[in-house]
């Protein structure tokens, strides 16, 4: 944390309050008499002071992580953790890593994480910088995309469902790692902006809202998940009837769209209107699994499971809701 620096306010000219800046400060951004500063109040009436017209420096923060033996698996966990926890730049070091290993390594961090550039290379390390311009992607919009590549992933799997279409199944579950790149950044941003209030108060958020962004930016990523296990499951139902898991997925799929638009809208009543439909869609998936249950087929494991994953879907879709109100609640009127 950084130290705290105590200044007494002065009285000068008999109207004018002032107090003095630190001098280590003034040195480190070669600051001068005359130059100008600017003074922005907060919500909580704290006053954050920076200096106009000079471009400050990004903290390059740095990463270095060791191991004995190189699991791919184990190495791209860490690569998103460190992207997660806003670090600019990631090195992977283990000795003699296998050729093919740092192949599937490199791969998966380019195709998950938005900005992932491979800068050094050798047969015992993998740093990687990630080169993210936030402004070209603020947190909301980033949302958004997740949340129509998700839409359309749910609405695929129940097309592919009605035809029976592998080829369409198998490139649903190619989208998800889209999704799981737009919700990377936002749980990167989300961290940055513990300590850049900026990244937040710029969309008209706030640090208190934090953790329900990250729920919706969740759900989100989870629909995508569960619409991926559906796509999955369509090889193994040539000949079922999926009338009924279809109809459970046609109206999990509406609760999901009405909970994204009163999220971007900020709609309290729509978003109250989704959380009343939960019991719904909970009786409807209780009585689709007790007819599946009814015939004896050798589909029935894969239909129930696709029947939950819908059921999960409109679940997710009413956690969006109410995360959406939590915002609205937490919203702080402008100064």
């Amino acid at each position: 944390m950084p130290a705290s620096i105590s200044r007494r306010i002065q009285l000068t000219g008999g109207s004018t309050y002032i107090i003095s800046l630190p001098k280590n400060w003034v040195k480190q951004l070669s600051l001068k008499p005359g130059d100008e500063v600017e003074i922005l109040q907060d919500n909580n009436l704290k006053l954050i002071i920076t200096p106009r017209g000079k471009e400050l420096e990004t903290k390059q923060n740095k990463a270095i992580i060791t191991c004995e033996n190189a699991i791919p698996s184990f190495a791209i966990r860490e690569f998103i953790a460190y992207y997660m926890a806003g670090y600019t730049t990631v090195s992977f070091i283990c000795n003699k890593m296998k050729a093919e290993d740092r192949t599937i390594i490199k791969d998966s961090i380019r195709k998950r994480l938005l900005g992932a550039e491979v800068v050094e290379e050798d047969a015992n390390n993998i740093t990687v910088q990630f080169l993210v311009n936030e402004k070209d992607l603020p947190i909301s919009k980033a949302i958004s995309r997740a949340a129509s590549i998700s839409q359309n992933m749910v609405k695929d799997s129940i097309d592919a469902l009605k035809t029976k279409d592998t080829e369409v199944a198998e490139e649903i579950i190619e989208r998800d790692d889209e999704v799981d790149r737009f919700y990377f950044y936002v749980a990167r941003q989300l961290t940055l902006s513990v300590s850049s209030f900026e990244i937040l108060e710029e969309e008209g958020y706030n640090i208190t809202q934090l953790v329900d962004i990250h729920a919706v930016i969740k759900s989100i990523e989870r629909i995508s998940d569960h619409a991926s296990r559906i796509a999955s499951l369509v090889k193994d139902l040539k000949n079922a009837d999926t009338s009924k898991p279809v109809e459970l997925g046609i109206v999990s799929l509406q609760a999901f769209k009405e909970s994204i638009e009163a999220f971007m809208k900020e709609n309290r009543e729509m978003a109250n209107k989704i959380i009343q439909k939960d019991q719904e869609i909970g009786e409807l998936h209780k009585n689709i699994s007790k007819q599946i249950l009814s015939k004896s087929s050798d589909y029935n494991t894969s239909l129930l499971l696709i029947a939950d994953s819908f059921r999960r879907i409109g679940r997710y879709s009413v956690d969006i809701a109410e995360n959406t109100i939590n915002i609205m609640a937490k919203k702080l009127e402008k100064m």
